[in-house]
């Protein structure tokens, strides 16, 4: 068998590449020891492809460079022999090439002039679409809250299931909250320092001691989170275990959940509760209704404030962010976002509850679990151990000083409501006040004076609420307050 014939089965055999290589190694055109150029293709690693692409982009700009180059040398030779041919019998080489030279250097100047001038229309159209995307669009939100606002895409199959409203950009969430665009370009952007705080700040005693900072929306922010609230955030099922701020629902739906007299009660209370609620969590929520990544950021906006001071500057009081953005006590939405955040939470304390004979409800930030039956071997030191661990691990904490174990020979309330009794009612004190003030008024009526208003309003409200909790109970003083109020 000639070379030739050999040469030419192997390449079929080998593939004509490979041939090519193993002689080229043969032969000593390439070291035995270096990888063939596919081998080190196969077994690149991604950082050697970048590193690759990246040489090949700058070899592949050089060759654009030198393209150039012999491009501007071939003009130069193509009009040196244009003048060599016109010159043939006056040729003076240096003075024609100084004179081309120089018409190349005008040519090179005014080619220079025409890519500056573009570019600074490029620039100026630049400029002008940004400007003109700024104000068509809001782009963005206030450091350190405008991170998913590149995430436009919304789940709106999720939306339909749920019969949520499909808001796709800022024009469709003006159009939802019936505010003017500019009115939500304003209401949706953070600042540190405003010297228009849009809110009502103030402080309202607490039951058990210190102080409730209460942060109330003004006029047009409220009316942007009620039709947040009534458009979306009450469309969505909340655990039958909470009690608070949904409609027919309330302390005392929540206190009758349980069975009068239990054996045991616990009462506890959640810790800074509004304020852990942060602007993140909102957002969050929001997604996970369905809404892009956007919408929920100028959802979570409106929804959201942070605690501020006011500061006088040079004559002018300025408000002083303080906080992060959290969830405002005030805000006609805040409750039942608390509310949709807890469901995950209430249902696996439920579940938990349900397990070990347990009794559950929640009011805001009061939960109440009650049980029936023998406590001698009841782990509650356990029970509390899980609810603890639940709690924190859905991102809230026990305000320890406020958790209360009640037996039966302890008076048993939940949320204001006495439940020890077959009846649920309200403490003695608070019906020995009301039938205080009737006998006082009935005093002041019977002498010939009149009741003031301030003890009108006290009775009537008094009344009021005992006919919520239980008017068959309280049928007798609350006819008499009423018999009073008549006359």
């Amino acid at each position: 068998m000639d070379t030739r014939t050999e040469y030419r089965e192997q390449v079929n055999k080998m593939g004509k590449k490979e041939f090519t290589f193993q002689k080229m190694q043969e032969y000593g055109f390439w070291p035995s020891h270096l990888p063939t150029p596919y081998e080190r293709q196969q077994n690149e690693t991604e950082e050697d492809f970048e590193n690759r692409k990246k040489l090949l982009d700058e070899f592949n700009k050089l060759s654009e460079q030198i393209s150039e180059v012999y491009k501007e040398k071939r003009e130069i030779d193509i009009k040196l022999s244009s003048l060599k041919k016109e010159y043939q019998d006056t040729w003076d080489y240096e003075k024609i090439r100084a004179v081309v030279c120089q018409e190349i250097m005008k040519e090179s100047i005014a080619r220079r002039a025409e890519r500056k001038a573009e570019r600074e229309r490029q620039k100026q159209l630049k400029s002008e679409a940004w400007n003109k995307k700024k104000a068509e669009n809001i782009i963005f939100i206030g450091r350190g809250y405008s991170g998913l606002l590149s995430q436009k895409e919304t789940n709106i199959e999720k939306l339909e299931k749920n019969n949520l409203p499909i808001i796709e950009n800022d024009k469709d969430l003006a159009t939802l909250l019936q505010v003017e665009y500019k009115t939500l370009r304003y209401l949706t952007y953070h600042r540190d320092v405003v010297t228009f705080d849009n809110y009502y700040r103030f402080d309202i005693p607490k039951k058990s001691g210190g102080k409730r900072h209460i942060a109330a929306p003004k006029t047009e922010l409220k009316k942007a989170q009620r039709q947040i609230l009534e458009e979306i955030l009450e469309k969505i099922e909340v655990s039958e275990f909470a009690h608070g701020f949904i409609k027919s629902k309330s302390v005392v739906t929540g206190a009758k959940f349980h069975k009068s007299g239990p054996d045991l009660l616990i009462n506890m209370d959640l810790e800074n509760f509004f304020p852990t609620i942060t602007f993140e969590r909102v957002r969050g929520l929001f997604q996970s209704l369905g809404y892009s990544g956007y919408i929920s950021s100028l959802l979570a906006m409106i929804c959201t404030y942070c605690e501020r001071i006011p500061v006088e500057i040079k004559g002018e009081t300025k408000y002083i962010k303080t906080s992060e953005r959290i969830l405002p006590q005030g805000s006609p939405a805040s409750p039942m976002i608390t509310n949709i955040i807890c469901n995950k939470m209430d249902k696996r304390i439920n579940g938990l509850c349900k397990k070990l004979g347990f009794t559950y409800t929640r009011y805001a930030d009061d939960m109440s679990f009650s049980y029936i039956g023998d406590t001698e071997n009841l782990a509650v030191g356990s029970f509390l151990n899980s609810i603890k661990k639940i709690i924190e691990d859905e991102g809230f904490n026990i305000k320890k000083e406020k958790t209360h174990i009640l037996r039966k020979n302890n008076r048993q309330y939940i949320t204001g409501i006495v439940i020890n009794n077959e009846e649920i009612g309200v403490p003695r004190k608070w019906v020995d006040i009301l039938r205080a003030s009737i006998h006082n008024a009935e005093k002041l009526k019977n002498s010939g004076e009149s009741i003031p208003k301030e003890t009108k309003m006290e009775i009537k409200g008094r009344i009021a609420w005992l006919k919520s909790v239980n008017e068959e109970r309280y049928k007798k003083i609350i006819d008499k307050g009423l018999k009073l109020l008549e006359n």
